[in-house]
């Protein structure tokens, strides 16, 4: 039964929780649901969390319950009164009010959709909402393959080698290089760290017919 669902406020008390739902008079029975809608129409996007989770905790203090269970209880009576208020004749007087609440329960349904961790939400829903996600896959691939593309036009099939034991000559003449200055006192080559250099020896050179670690680069002589 959907009294069970909602934390209600208790008659005549006039300190409740903001989220707890009824008016001074409490809750008649049968009409929690409603009460539960009424107060989503009157909070901001911002505390729906704060709100979903204050009612959930309340319904999973009792015994034999589930989040499954609350959620799908909550989504159901969203979307069947979203259902209701389109129904309803488009020249009515209150026609306005139900615009404005489909408005803000949509909301409040795009907020739960995250949350739907058992797929209780419609087939075409779930169906479109993969579509999208593998979309988005599919466009991150072609991103990456085609960055994996640029970067494969500056690997070499075979690396140039130090020979003999002559590694720390090589990074003794890069560190030259480095420190090189133009006629006008400026660098050669500017970089804010030496960690490039390094890096560079490591990925494009071999010793001895080894790869070069980084560390290796750092202090040949050791």
């Amino acid at each position: 039964m959907s009294t069970h669902y909602f934390k209600a406020r208790k008659v005549f008390d006039f300190r409740s929780h903001p989220f707890a739902i009824g008016t001074v008079k409490g809750v008649p029975r049968g009409y929690e649901d409603n009460h539960f809608l009424l107060k989503i129409y009157s909070i901001k996007h911002e505390v729906f969390d704060d709100y979903y989770q204050y009612h959930l905790e309340y319904y999973l203090s009792g015994e034999n319950r589930s989040e499954k269970d609350f959620f799908s209880h909550v989504w159901h009576i969203v979307s069947d009164r979203i259902d209701y208020f389109k129904g309803q004749s488009p020249y009515s007087s209150k026609h306005p009010l139900y615009v404005s609440n489909i408005r803000k329960l949509n909301e409040f349904l795009d907020f739960l959709a995250p949350l739907d961790k058992w797929n209780i939400r419609p087939n075409d829903m779930l169906i479109k909402e993969k579509d999208e996600e593998i979309s988005k896959l599919r466009t991150e691939m072609e991103s990456l393959q085609k960055k994996l593309a640029d970067l494969e036009k500056y690997e070499v099939s075979v690396k140039p080698m130090v020979q003999d034991d002559h590694l720390p000559t090589f990074i003794d003449l890069l560190q030259q290089m480095r420190n090189l200055t133009l006629p006008n006192g400026r660098k050669l080559l500017v970089s804010d760290h030496e960690s490039p250099y390094y890096k560079m020896v490591s990925k494009y050179f071999v010793y001895n017919g080894k790869d070069i670690s980084v560390n290796t680069a750092r202090n040949p002589c050791n």
